[in-house]
């Protein structure tokens, strides 16, 4: 038996060591033993490197060994706008790290596919529906969370980024959770800061964990994998506690948030067999929409503004338009939208220049397939870099400036463009795209309306230089508020 043993260790290692390319596979950097072509991706903002180099040393398809398993980073805008919709490479990778937030199991719907994803997803996204997400029905909950936010800030003159997080996922836990939580909940805040901090560390692509899984015993800082885990079990202890305390006041036949509607579920299923509906799974779905709404609206807030204190012009003709449309009397409100087509195109730029989620969560390709004339076997990673779609200069052409305009007619109507692909394509568009672009508007909208902003006296101009990580976010910068009288 331990001879046995022996030899399937050598005859593993002696495979890690002999990293080929599969057949016809993309060209790519040089592959080299255990990590293959690991310690040529970039751990920091690898979507330019990708843009701004692979794209003319490969090509748009680039071929990548992580270890001894096949990976493909898509980075041609035609080839991304492909994959993201079609069918076999809808799949995720079961990667370490993916297994090991998710207490060994495939849970939650960010890094599962199959039926079991198309269960879960269809649920979460049918009742969010049903709750309001992303319908006027929560325009109260926005506005409110933007007054309590506005009064806070009105206190000091000179303030640094980073202030909308609480206030917007405020709005997202109202549905989930249904509970709201003050500006100075400490132990909230904190958990918000632990899951910042967990977006903050690691590299989209992949990272040295995932190959060679035991570094994580000798150094557990690694790739950041000791602050990812913090942040997760922190994370996952808050929610677990959130639905035990659900489930001592349940009422299935009146609902008041997204932990009610599992719970039911769960008891409905109760004894079937292998139901798809436990309480690791809602934490794991909770997680998802937590972790993705903490980062995903609260960012690009701070990205809008930071495109306002570099470009007073546009933030005075934003003002200008709010002040003709809206008045000050009152907040904005989505029926203003459409007649506020400067404004939505100023924050649709927002998140074009500068993506919070540059590359997609990786995907998996379910079936041996082609792509670009190259062969993609099964298994294969896909790394989707969608900042190659927002900043094509064949289609924006001037993709480094930032210019509204470029989403108005010559009717200045706000126009939506295809390729303005921040929540992704096809079936792994993301389902909280409608929540996050109302709440973007009003507090976009309403902050503008109450606040003018500039470089305070003294200070640099701040880098638009994202920050690296799982997402991105900008460096932090200081500003001046005014109150607009």
């Amino acid at each position: 038996m331990i001879t046995l043993i022996l030899i399937a260790l050598i005859a593993s290692i002696l495979y890690s060591l002999l990293i080929f390319r599969p057949k016809n596979f993309p060209p790519g950097p040089p592959c080299l033993p255990l990590v293959g072509t690991l310690p040529f991706v970039p751990s920091k903002n690898v979507h330019f490197t990708m843009v701004k180099k692979w794209i003319n040393d490969y090509g748009p398809v680039v071929g990548l060994m992580f270890g001894s398993h096949p990976a493909v980073a898509v980075i041609g805008a035609k080839q991304v706008m492909e994959v993201l919709r079609r069918d076999e490479f809808q799949g995720r990778p079961y990667t370490f790290n993916a297994k090991h937030r998710s207490f060994n199991k495939r849970l939650g719907f960010f890094f599962t596919d199959g039926p079991f994803w198309q269960e879960q997803r269809r649920f979460t996204l049918r009742h969010l529906r049903d709750l309001g997400f992303g319908k006027k029905s929560l325009e109260g909950i926005i506005v409110d969370e933007a007054e309590v936010l506005f009064k806070k800030l009105l206190n000091v003159e000179i303030q640094r980024n980073g202030f909308f997080g609480l206030s917007s996922i405020n709005v997202l836990w109202a549905v989930l959770g249904g509970v709201r939580h003050s500006q100075n909940d400490t132990e909230f805040t904190t958990l918000l800061q632990k899951i910042t901090k967990l977006f903050r560390t690691g590299n989209p692509s992949g990272d040295i964990i995932d190959i060679i899984p035991f570094l994580r015993h000798l150094f557990p800082d690694v790739a950041g994998y000791k602050d990812r885990m913090i942040g997760t079990v922190c994370s996952q202890n808050y929610f677990r506690k959130s639905i035990r305390e659900h489930m001592k006041t349940l009422d299935e036949n009146a609902p008041r948030d997204f932990i009610d509607l599992y719970l039911t579920e769960m008891k409905q299923n109760d004894g079937t067999n292998n139901s798809s509906y436990t309480e690791d799974g809602l934490i794991m779905i909770l997680l998802d929409l937590f972790s993705a709404g903490a980062e995903s609206v609260a960012n690009s807030l701070d990205y809008a503004l930071l495109y306002m204190i570099l470009n007073p012009h546009i933030q005075k003709k934003v003002q200008e338009e709010l002040d003709t449309v809206v008045g000050r009397s009152r907040r904005p409100t989505l029926d203003d939208k459409p007649r506020l087509p400067y404004v939505e195109a100023t924050i649709s730029e927002a998140l074009r220049i500068n993506p919070i989620a540059p590359l997609t969560p990786n995907h998996r390709v379910l079936k041996d397939t082609k792509l670009d004339g190259y062969e993609i076997p099964k298994e294969t990673m896909v790394i989707i870099n969608i900042w190659s779609v927002l900043s094509d200069p064949g289609h924006w052409g001037d993709p480094e400036v930032f210019r509204p305009d470029r989403f108005l007619d010559c009717n200045g109507k706000f126009v939506k463009d295809e390729w303005l692909v921040n929540f992704g394509s096809g079936k792994r568009y993301c389902i909280g795209e409608s929540l996050a672009k109302n709440v973007l508007f009003i507090f976009f909208a309403s902050f503008f309306q109450e606040f003018s902003i500039t470089i305070p006296e003294g200070d640099p101009s701040p880098t638009t230089m994202p920050q690296p990580g799982f997402t991105t976010a900008p460096h932090p910068f200081r500003m001046k508020l005014k109150q607009r009288m």
